[in-house]
């Protein structure tokens, strides 16, 4: 039987650990994404292997660290007298696929089976026919991180309500503030319908039981008994406008009966995952990659055009759960621009749009506000990015002058918009004065003024662009050239004086220097002058050394502010170093195991830098430049464009094939011309067609020629 390639798909890698993968069912995109919550205290998704179940729920987040946020409309099946607190149950059986997850509940043995549609959760429990069918919805329910402060950096029910409206629905709200990024209280609507009738039902709140059809308040909860049915199914639509949208989603796409929505899930991942087709590689890499790419669409989450944004109407598609652009960015949205253009086109114009209404571009969008800002604004590498790509239907005009706003305007608060630029303009730095991140911060300033340069040049408002990339220059402003990397310096322009580059003090989310890394991990991160970088070490040779102390010294991990740094080795014409290192990385980060990721999946960006780098063309973020490395199948077909109209580039291996060792390119070529270097422009692979490279397993001579540095062209451009 020949496998499709959803078949691939185990929604429970990297589940456990830092990964908090989801392993309940979600379509690509959608709003609901169901799944089972463990026993307290949550990972930000709601769930450990190793602890009992105590209820399934609608909203989650995947692969975030973090607060806890959503795990709202709360499911708990249970048996005997109908009541309000059931023990955790223990997990048999359990089962995961693309749309459809199961387990056997013990020791009730209640099977549980999920499956979903973009804003419908389905639920089917069956039960022992001598026992009574009964269920617990909780109105109140929301991920509960250990540690956290619930209400500020993990989620709490402020309010809402909960109505049996018939003796087959229903309906209610649940308000809730609280989780990672933001403080702003938040909605959810639903709407449940039984395919069996309510027998009795008793209905609490925060004042005890209630004898009515209704109650409201904080952590609403109904306990349901449907008698001995045996089955029950439930269909739940998630609104974050109003109970009859959440209704009309159940009418509209929850019609059928469970195994053919779980069926027509299936066959939705399969069309999507069909967007590339891999070959000659080995099953645990190819299930990697296929479950990644499950991922990599998990979110956002599409609302639709004037459809679920609450917050207001502009005839433009909306996403929400932007989670955060900090992280997809790297890599992520260059490999979404592959495979979904359209879709890359989307989320940008609704940056725009929410811009439009707030006045600042987001860094991360959730649940209708901007959400914490981790550097500088991600969104204006993303439009310079699209812009090199020659994406259509993006107002680049319109981006370039929110992205000039970024450096230009002072931010009303720089947690949720824009940048710190008092020390900005007038120091050409950010000192100590700023208390948080302040030297990650102003490196990652540096490229996004590069990126509004190099927009503006492409726009051909040269005034513009030349002051940007002056400006873009400041990068070098907090570089210690006897530490050889990134510092930071007080106003006064002295150097900080406890300054350690290998640590992080408390941690890596509260140093006052660096974000989520050390200075020694960060002072990689000079994406438009890669060239100085290797200036400033000595040259090509001591560049080397130095990166190769960094990999063997045990200082690289799979962090996302770190993904690029083994293809570094580029830029000191050493590609045969790049092989090893990402080969390294591909085999000691990512196993087809339930904590068989590095770190966070983070929003497509640990899955984009594995099916990147297995498809042997990894992006440079940014940039139109692709880095090339022996990929890990023999054959690799993507379909590039709209869907409608797409052009197949195909990635083919000849000569030595192993799945173990090392692996070089000795030559390469695209469309039969030949290719003597070790990175590609995407003007060369739009088109489509056929990427050959010859294989060996000793290193040659090819690929010695660095790619570009934009930053020193500029300045080779300007000398007088």
């Amino acid at each position: 039987m020949i496998k499709r390639r959803v078949d691939y798909v185990d929604p429970f890698i990297g589940v456990d650990g830092e990964n908090n993968c989801l392993c309940g069912p979600y379509l690509p995109g959608s709003i609901v994404r169901l799944g089972p919550d463990t026993l307290p205290p949550h990972l930000s998704h709601g769930y450990d292997s190793s602890r009992p179940i105590i209820r399934f729920s609608h909203t989650h987040v995947s692969g975030t660290g973090g607060g806890g946020r959503y795990g709202n409309v709360g499911f708990t099946p249970y048996t005997g007298m109908q009541r309000f607190h059931i023990d955790p149950y223990l997990k048999e059986n359990e089962h995961a696929e693309a749309g459809y997850y199961s387990v056997n509940l013990l020791p009730a043995s209640i099977q549980a089976e999920l499956t979903s549609t973009p804003r419908t959760g389905i639920h089917r429990y069956s039960f022992n026919a001598k026992d009574s069918a009964n269920l617990l919805i909780d109105a109140g329910a929301v991920i509960q991180v250990g540690g956290d402060e619930p209400g500020e950096t993990t989620g709490v029910s402020t309010g809402g309500y909960l109505e049996v409206i018939s003796a087959y629905e229903i309906a209610g709200r649940s308000d809730l503030r609280g989780g990672w990024g933001h403080e702003f209280p938040y909605s959810v609507y639903f709407y449940i319908c039984f395919d069996q009738p309510i027998e009795s039902s008793m209905l609490t709140d925060a004042g005890g039981v209630r004898q009515s059809s209704s109650v409201d308040g904080a952590n609403c909860k109904a306990s349901l008994s449907f008698g001995n049915c045996g089955v029950l199914v439930a269909k739940t639509g998630i609104s974050y406008v109003s109970v009859g949208k959440a209704r009309a989603s159940v009418e509209r796409e929850a019609s059928a009966g469970f195994d053919e929505i779980r069926q027509a899930a299936s066959s939705i991942w399969e069309d999507k995952l069909s967007r590339v087709t891999v070959e000659g590689g080995s099953e645990e890499h190819t299930r990697l990659f296929y479950t990644l790419m499950t991922r990599l669409f998990c979110m956002p989450s599409d609302l639709g055009i004037d459809d679920e944004n609450f917050a207001w109407e502009s005839g433009v598609r909306h996403y929400t759960d932007l989670y955060a652009l900090w992280d997809s960015v790297r890599n992520a949205n260059s490999l979404i621009t592959l495979l979904d253009p359209q879709l890359e086109v989307d989320i940008l114009n609704c940056l725009l749009d929410i811009a439009d209404h707030i006045g600042w571009l987001p860094d991360a969008w959730i649940m209708g506000h901007s959400a914490m800002i981790q550097g500088g604004s991600s969104a204006d590498v993303l439009f310079c990015e699209a812009a090199l790509k020659k994406l259509e239907g993006i107002d680049y005009a319109k981006a370039l002058k929110q992205m000039r706003k970024n450096n230009e305007v002072k931010s009303p608060d720089t947690w949720l918009y824009g940048r710190h630029l008092e020390d900005y303009h007038a120091l050409g730095y950010l000192s100590t004065a700023v208390k948080k991140n302040c030297v990650s911060r102003h490196m990652e300033y540096a490229y996004q003024d590069w990126c509004i340069g190099h927009l503006a040049e492409i726009l051909q408002q040269d005034k513009t662009a030349e002051d940007y990339y002056e400006s873009s220059t400041k990068l070098w402003n907090l570089w210690r050239d006897d530490l050889k990397c990134f510092a930071p310096r007080l106003p006064n322009g002295e150097w900080a004086m406890s300054f350690d580059p290998t640590s992080c003090l408390p941690d890596s989310w509260n140093d006052p220097y660096f974000y989520e890394g050390t200075s020694l991990q960060w002072s990689f991160s000079t994406h438009h002058d890669f060239h100085g970088l290797v200036e400033r070490h000595g040259g090509k040779e001591a560049f080397i050394g130095h990166l190769d102390r960094f990999f063997e010294g045990g200082f690289y991990n799979s962090k996302e502010t770190m993904l690029h740094i083994p293809y570094l080795y580029i830029y000191a014409g050493r590609p045969d170093k790049t092989a090893d290192r990402v080969r390294e990385s591909l085999q000691q980060y990512f196993r087809a195991e339930r904590d068989g990721l590095g770190d966070n999946e983070d929003m497509g960006c640990q899955s984009a830098f594995f099916i990147c780098s297995a498809m042997g063309l990894y992006p440079l973020m940014g940039q139109d430049i692709y880095f090339l490395v022996p990929p890990l199948f023999k054959t690799t077909t993507l379909l590039l464009g709209a869907q409608e109209n797409h052009t197949p580039l195909t990635i083919e291996t000849k000569g030595e094939y192993k799945e173990s060792g090392s692996r070089y390119i000795l030559s390469a070529s695209i469309n039969g011309k030949d290719l003597n270097r070790a990175w590609i422009r995407h003007e060369e692979i739009a088109g489509g067609g056929t990427l050959i490279f010859e294989l060996g397993s000793v290193a040659g001579e090819w690929g010695s020629t660095p790619p570009p540095s934009p930053l020193k062209e500029w300045e080779q451009r300007n000398k007088p």
